[in-house]
Formats: structure tokens, C-alpha cells, sequence
């Protein structure tokens, strides 16, 4: 077969994730406008990596954040969708090039695609400096400062890795990410007094003993976690805070013994316990979808054409120190891995 269309390929990775009962029980009656609104984000590009978001408790619905980070040289250029982002697009295909972790991309649900521009999304991991250009280029220089006056705060195990910006949405505040290291994950899950000297040197008051308690433990279920605070225009810190938890990259068997025994398992029954999660976690382990197709490319060379669903990141989150429903982050990505073109 020949490599099919992006659109095709969106449709055919959503309706696998919706089947067998997943669109009710996950993703809520309008999953389907969700999918419609990604569309437009997967044409003009190699396919994006798309992570589906959806409630572990309460009312389903699905936000899907488009992660392109498989930018080649000479390549696809931006997306159709937002055609106006093209001079930031190429500064970031330029990045990329030397270094494939950096990348951007735009958070969407049915809801926002209708009320005004998709949110940005930009990852620098170590190299912090980048932030503030981004932001420059995107016409906001205040929430690059902002970033960097927070990062300046940040411990060196926390130092933030990437970033979430609303666009034509004056007021909102700046959402600050960052990946963990393993021995930062391990003291903070073994000490709560730990994590809270953390809290007082940003500034972050929105907690309790109880929550301190709470995140430790979380943290003792993970194998590798990312953390989330939003910070204001006027600089201080909202009253958010969230920890996503990750079981790792898992196929197959791996996966299945996760959900039974293993990883996924000690998170989502944690998270079930604190009735932050319902049993339609179980759902989740089903999702999984492994597939290798032989095709040809447009030049006629033969390849391997793969598709992945999987679960990958939960996310337990804190308001005012009142632990929210959780939610839980599928991957979803389509192409031609690098080692099987010819």
C-alpha cells in the first residue's frame, strides 16, 4: 500500500482509540469535534506525535495536545493550520535539527478551537535561553521574562523544560513544566518535608501537610514524572500544582504486566483509592495498538509504515491543596521510523 494520508491516518489513529466502548466511557459525546479541530494541525507536516487527554473520574471529554517533533530537514513545513506561525516554525525546524528534543506544538479541545487560537507549546529541555526568544517571536516578551524569573527560583533538580502559552488571551497566566530527574523524584517521594522547601523557595503557598503527604506517595508509584505550576503576568503563582507520573515506554507484554501488576497498575489503584480515579482506568489498558504495514513512499521505495496507541502519562493534580479528578495521557503517532527507510 502506499503511505497513507495524514487525515487518514488521524482518523484511522482516533477511531481505534474510540472503539470498544473508549469514546463513551473516555471521551465524552463530542470526542468526535475534538478530532475534527486536530485535523487541520496534522496537514503541511510529518505526523505529530498526539497526546489524547481525558478524565480518569467525572464527566469524559477529550483535549488532544499536536507535539510536532519529527521535523526533517528540507521537510513538511507548518502547519496549515496556523500558516501565520511560520517564520516561528522554521527558527524551531533550525533548533531541532541540532538537537531533536526541541520542539513546539498546540494544545486543542473542541471547546477552545471555537473560542479563539490553540495554546502553544514549546520544549527546551536544558536550554533554558530559548524560552525567552520563543516568546519574543511569538509576540509575548513579558511571559519569557516571567519564565526566567521563575526558573531562576527553581532548584536545580526543577529547573523548567517546557512550556504552555495561551495566544489572544490576555491575562492568562503561563504554565511552567519540567521533567524531574530520577534521584529529585526519589528524594521527594521519601520526604515531604523535602518538597516543601522546594514550594517556599518559588513561592508556591497553595498546599497543606496532607498534600505534601499526598504527592510523596504519588511519587513512589512512578517510574519517571514531570511537574506543573502556573505563574500569573504579575508573577505570582497560581494554585495549581501537578505531578504526571509515568510508567515508562512499554510494548506488548510489558504493558499488559504494567496493568496487572506493575507500574500503571500501582498508579491508577493509588489514584482510585484517593477517588480521584473510577474504574474506567481499566478501559485505558486496552488501548494499546503496535502495528507495522509494509508500504511504499512516494518515490516507490518499500518501508514499514507504523501505528501506536498507548497510554503514557497520568496526571494527578492539586488545587488549593484539594486533590482534582486525575487524567490520563495517550499517545497516539503514525509513520515510518528512521531505521526502516530505505
Amino acid at each position: 500500500m502506499m503511505i497513507p494520508s495524514n487525515e487518514l491516518t488521524c482518523r484511522a489513529l482516533f477511531y481505534h482509540a474510540a472503539s470498544d466502548g473508549r469514546a463513551q466511557a473516555l471521551f465524552g459525546p463530542d470526542w468526535e469535534k475534538t478530532r475534527d479541530a486536530v485535523l487541520p494541525y496534522t496537514q503541511g507536516v510529518a505526523f505529530p506525535n498526539l497526546y489524547l487527554e481525558f478524565p480518569l473520574k467525572g464527566d469524559p471529554f477529550l483535549d488532544v495536545t499536536a507535539l510536532i517533533d519529527t521535523v526533517e530537514p528540507g521537510g513538511p513545513a507548518c502547519p496549515e493550520a496556523v500558516a501565520e506561525m511560520a517564520p516561528v516554525y522554521d527558527w524551531v525546524t533550525k533548533l531541532h535539527a541540532a538537537d531533536r528534543r526541541i520542539c513546539f506544538g498546540f494544545e486543542l479541545d473542541a471547546a477552545a478551537a471555537a473560542s479563539g487560537p490553540a495554546a502553544v507549546h514549546f520544549q527546551h529541555y536544558e536550554k533554558l535561553h530559548l524560552a525567552r526568544e520563543f516568546c519574543e517571536r511569538m509576540g509575548n516578551p513579558d511571559a519569557g521574562k516571567l519564565y526566567l524569573d521563575l526558573a531562576e527560583r527553581m532548584p536545580a533538580g526543577w529547573r523548567p523544560s517546557f512550556f504552555g502559552m495561551f495566544r489572544g488571551r490576555p491575562g492568562s497566566p503561563l504554565r511552567v513544566c519540567g521533567y524531574l530527574p530520577r534521584e529529585e523524584v526519589a528524594r521527594c517521594a521519601d520526604n515531604p518535608a523535602y518538597l516543601e522547601t522546594v514550594f517556599r523557595r518559588i513561592g508556591f503557598s497553595a498546599y497543606d501537610e496532607d498534600m505534601l503527604r499526598a504527592v510523596s506517595a504519588w511519587l513512589r508509584t512512578v517510574r519517571s514524572a514531570d511537574y506543573q505550576i502556573d505563574v500569573w503576568p504579575d508573577g505570582t503563582l497560581g494554585e495549581v500544582f501537578s505531578i504526571d507520573g509515568s510508567a515508562g515506554s512499554l510494548r506488548g507484554q510489558e504493558m499488559k504486566t504494567s496493568y496487572e501488576s506493575g507500574c500503571f497498575a500501582r498508579m491508577m489503584n493509588l489514584l482510585e483509592s484517593w477517588d480521584a480515579a473510577d474504574s474506567r482506568w481499566r478501559l485505558t489498558a486496552d488501548i494499546t495498538l503496535t502495528r507495522g504495514l509494509p508500504a511504499e513512499d512516494e518515490n516507490g521505495n518499500s518501508c514499514l509504515f507504523a501505528m501506536l496507541v498507548q497510554p503514557d502519562w497520568v496526571k494527578a493534580r492539586w488545587r488549593a491543596a484539594v486533590l482534582q479528578n486525575a487524567k490520563c495521557y495517550c499517545r497516539a503517532w503514525a509513520g515510518v521510523p528512521r531505521q526502516n527507510r530505505r
